[in-house]
């Protein structure tokens, strides 16, 4: 069998995948590169693929995790464009720094490449960038990610003090922190040690890498030094305005930055060197028995597995017992003393939500039992609704009354669409910064007073060209210096957009930070406001919720308004649908400008229904 990275990856997943995509294959349902009979050809084609399926992943905001739809790949080739160019800028910065033989090539097909033979198996590796000159060879691995991952790992020297960074700077490139300095602490070892972890957010960019040096390894047999890095856009980058004539942005080398991963890498060997074994197992033997299900399904993520409706099938679709909140920090037996996963849990047969033990669910056995107590009002929504056949949720009437005494009115009910593009567009912008083009108003003047239609004010680009400074005037036209509260969903968001509006327009600063502070996330008053109540504790729970705060999951139960009816229903086909703005015909941009009007307006006018309802249940006798 002829396997590439990404089909490596995907056999690595479990025992089962080799089978179940040989089977789909006999159906006709399967990506051929998944097949024993898989071409070189296929093998670069999907390769070509994936690297679009990772450069969308990486756009994913974890600011809007709870609330973010994703691209429809097929959708958007100009994000291919954008991988494209990020790989050029590699190549140039490469050059510059190295200079030597570059051997690179946006098309797969045209790579660098090395292959090595196990019995009738053949490994493939194709390198993004491949550097040689009298003394050194150096490959390197193009990632649209950005350095702020790097940064943000950090390890102490003492437990809770002396915080450092695992990765240090010099000139362009980061190295582990052991590389430069003598000394190393327990818990950097320790964090050293998971970072080699493939699902490990910066493990899965190493994991990578070493597997190209696994066939590399194999195949080069050189006195020159072989060096392993991984080039990623620097988050720190910002672009300075420059365009050509063909009004393209023109980045400097600063973009591009190096993670130089030849030490981690060649450490991650034994590892690769089991797993290979273990994958060309899998594809001799294709079986296709039930394995035990986890992490590696990556259900309901963006990576999640194509076969997970087969895998899942003995699951509920609702009351399922992943909908626990914060399952992942596991439950402690008391008997045995012990934390047990709840994928053991779920793999011990126990799949619907009622099944977890309440022995489990016992507060006095967490040193933190908030949330354990939180599992206990979502369990007793769910036998409430199996016993009864209909739901009663759970309220904290009080609390949301106090919480709602906070609000000042005209209360400005906020929403904003963004672009996250890999490459900034606009002056001042950084890598993945999101680029406003769009917001939604409703302003509520007294309580529940507020129409749809005539208290509603919207912005939108009509074009790619730099709107933002016409955004900003226009949203200060409507929200006034009076106090009133801004209504938000998941104010991470908005505060961070607000404040990046506040570095960019210099002139609209004192305003835009008396916005910010008067934002208030309304998505707190479900799930609990630290700051009012003293602890994190959640004031209202429906069944229907599933486990997650969408306010597509909340809007529901207090509104017979649905995204569903729009022609826009989710954030990722409004940015699809401001990606095209280019593309479209007068007739079709249009519509396709109204739909996202339409889109946006209900986000902010979902937070009036839903402020409507929550009024009335905390004003209940």
């Amino acid at each position: 069998m002829n396997i590439s990275k990404t089909t490596f990856k995907a056999l690595n997943r479990c025992d089962r995948y080799a089978g179940l995509a040989e089977v789909a294959k006999e159906k006709n349902d399967a990506v051929v590169a998944f097949t024993k009979d898989a071409t070189l050809e296929d093998l670069m084609s999907f390769e070509q693929e994936q690297k679009l399926e990772d450069l969308l992943t990486d756009m994913h905001d974890n600011e809007r995790e709870d609330v973010f739809e994703r691209f429809h790949k097929k959708d958007i080739p100009l994000m291919m464009e954008d991988f494209k160019t990020i790989e050029l800028l590699a190549a140039k910065k490469i050059k510059h720094m190295f200079g030597g033989e570059i051997v690179f090539s946006e098309n797969t097909f045209k790579q660098k490449r090395f292959e090595y033979e196990i019995d009738n198996d053949r490994l493939f590796s194709f390198l993004d960038i491949y550097q040689e000159d009298e003394k050194n060879i150096r490959v390197i691995e193009v990632k649209a990610t950005t350095s702020k991952k790097f940064e943000d790992a950090t390890f102490y020297f003492k437990r809770g003090k002396d915080k450092h960074h695992m990765f240090e700077k010099v000139i362009d490139t980061y190295y582990p922190y052991h590389l430069l300095h003598e000394e190393v602490s327990k818990n950097y070892q320790e964090k050293y040690m998971k970072m080699q972890d493939k699902d490990h957010a910066i493990g899965e960019y190493l994991y990578d890498i070493a597997y190209q040096r696994y066939i590399i390894d194999k195949v080069i047999k050189t006195s020159k030094k072989v060096s392993y890095f991984l080039a990623i856009l620097n988050h720190q980058y910002v672009f300075d305005g420059v365009y050509d004539e063909n009004h393209k942005p023109v980045y400097s080398d600063d973009i591009i930055t190096l993670v130089d991963v030849s030490a981690i890498t060649e450490q991650m060997m034994p590892k690769l060197t089991q797993d290979i074994y273990h994958v060309l197992q899998r594809v001799n033997v294709m079986h296709v028995e039930p394995v035990p299900l986890g992490k590696h399904c990556f259900y309901k993520k963006d990576k999640e597995c194509p076969f997970v409706p087969i895998c899942f099938k003995h699951v509920p679709k609702e009351d399922h017992i992943l909908t626990y909140l914060d399952r992942h920090y596991g439950y402690v037996y008391e008997k045995k003393g012990e934390t047990i996963d709840i994928w053991d849990i779920l793999n011990d047969g126990h799949t619907h939500a009622l099944e977890l033990e309440d022995a489990l669910l016992d507060p006095n056995q967490y040193q933190s039992p908030n949330r354990i107590i939180k599992n206990n009002i979502q369990k007793e929504t769910v036998a409430h609704f199996k016993t009864f056949q209909n739901d009663q949720p759970y309220v904290n009437q009080k609390m949301i009354q106090k919480i709602l005494n906070t609000f000042n009115y005209p209360i400005y009910h906020l929403d904003f669409e963004s672009f996250p593009a890999p490459l900034p567009r606009f002056q001042g912008e950084t890598p993945y910064m999101q680029s406003l083009f769009q917001f939604s108003i409703h302003v509520e003047r007294k309580p529940g007073v507020c129409d749809m239609d005539k208290d509603h004010v919207g912005f939108l680009a009509q074009s790619h060209q730099d709107q933002r400074k016409a955004l900003v005037e226009a949203m200060l036209n409507v929200i006034k210096e009076d106090d009133g509260t801004i209504i938000v969903w998941n104010d991470s968001f908005e505060k961070t957009r607000i404040k990046e509006l506040a570095r960019l327009f210099p002139e609209y600063e004192e305003r835009l930070l008396d916005i910010h502070d008067r934002i208030y996330d309304l998505m707190k008053v479900f799930k609990g406001d630290k700051e009012i109540q003293g602890e994190s504790m959640m004031n209202y729970y429906h069944r229907q919720m599933q486990g997650s705060f969408s306010i597509k999951k909340v809007l529901p139960l207090f509104s017979h308004l649905s995204h569903q009816a729009l022609d826009v229903k989710h954030g990722g086909e409004a940015m699809e649908v401001y990606a095209h703005f280019p593309d479209y015909d007068s007739d079709t941009f249009n519509q396709k400008y109204q739909a996202l009007i339409e889109y946006c307006k209900l986000d902010t006018y979902a937070m009036v229904e839903i402020l409507k309802g929550l009024r009335e249940i905390s004003q209940k006798q």
